[in-house]
Formats: C-alpha cells, sequence, structure tokens
C-alpha cells in the first residue's frame, strides 16, 4: 500500500501574485522526519504549440534571467485569476506574445512541472492553422520578445542540439506534434 507523507506544519516564507514559498515540516511513512521540505506554488502554465497551415512553428525567443541567456520557446505563460479556463488562457498567451490566432485548439496533456518541488502543472495546448492576425500586446518583462516562424522539420532536427533549451517546451513539442501526426 501506497503511503503519503504528513505534514506537520508549514510556514509561508515568501508570497507574491507568481509564487509562494513555503516550509512543510513532514514525516515520512516510515517514522522520518524531513524538515524543512520546500515547495514552490505557481499558478499553473500553459505551453501552445501553434503550426501555421504551411507546416511551420510559432515560435518565441526572449531572455531568460535566471539562466542569464536568450532561449527559443513555445509561446507560454501563467493561467491568470482573470482567465475563463485553461483553452483561453492558452488562446490569450498565443495572442498576446505573438500576434497570432488558431481556428483549430486542441488540448494534448496536462502534467506536472516538477512534482519534487513544485504544485503546478502544466497545459499543453496544439493550435492549428495559426495566422498572424493581432498586434503583440507584451507584458512587463518581455520587451525584446522576437517571434520566428521555423519550418516543422528544421525544429525535429535542430531538438538533439538544444536549439530549444527548455525540457518542458521540447516535451510538449514532441507530444503536441505526436498528436497531430507529424511524427511517425
Amino acid at each position: 500500500m501506497e503511503e503519503k507523507w504528513r505534514t506537520i506544519r508549514s510556514e509561508s516564507l515568501l508570497k507574491d501574485r507568481w509564487i509562494d514559498v513555503r516550509a512543510d515540516y513532514c514525516v515520512t511513512p516510515g517514522g522520518r522526519e524531513i524538515s524543512p521540505y520546500y515547495v514552490l506554488s505557481y499558478p499553473d502554465w500553459i505551453h501552445i504549440v501553434a503550426v501555421t497551415a504551411d507546416d511551420q512553428l510559432v515560435l518565441v525567443r526572449q531572455y531568460r534571467h535566471a539562466a542569464g541567456d536568450f532561449f527559443t520557446e513555445v509561446p507560454a505563460g501563467a493561467v491568470e485569476k482573470t482567465d475563463n479556463d485553461i483553452e483561453q488562457a492558452a488562446r490569450r498567451e498565443l495572442e498576446e506574445e505573438t500576434g497570432f490566432t488558431a481556428k483549430s485548439w486542441r488540448h494534448v496533456s496536462t502534467l506536472h512541472a516538477n512534482p519534487a518541488s513544485h504544485t503546478n502543472r502544466v497545459h499543453i495546448y496544439l493550435a492549428l492553422d495559426a495566422v498572424c492576425d493581432q498586434q503583440q500586446r507584451l507584458d512587463h518583462g518581455e520587451e525584446g520578445l522576437s517571434v520566428h516562424v521555423i519550418p516543422i522539420a528544421q525544429v525535429l532536427a535542430k531538438l538533439p542540439t538544444g536549439f530549444i533549451g527548455q525540457a518542458m517546451h521540447v516535451s510538449s513539442i514532441l507530444l503536441a506534434l505526436n498528436v497531430a501526426g507529424y511524427l511517425k
């Protein structure tokens, strides 16, 4: 029988609109105390794998401060409290970051970002027949974000080189392209 850890107490160490860092004081089923165990609570995230009618991926390139470098990624963001549902959040993020909209949307998967320390999930959406028909509306901190439309075959060929340097984005691309029938 699987037994969960028991939390004796929790204390919030830092909380703002983006993150809640807490220290849990836990006891394992075998009676071992694990204290403190740090837990990071974020809003759920969304990843959008947007494909144009001519088999290209809509990607963004932006600065990521923790890594101190620029990364090519899928359009992505946090689900906001004002979003009516997860798909609406995905549609909003694609439009805001890229100016693209899509005719067809499909939920691909929901996965945990990092269940060892994070409470949030990542919702992956496939957006087909994406077209650029809006203006970008970038959030603060997204200044300099650029949009790149690249053939799917080229992106897949470059994945082993680290072209997409964010592991969760690589998995989102592969899962969505598999569902769309691009991977054989």
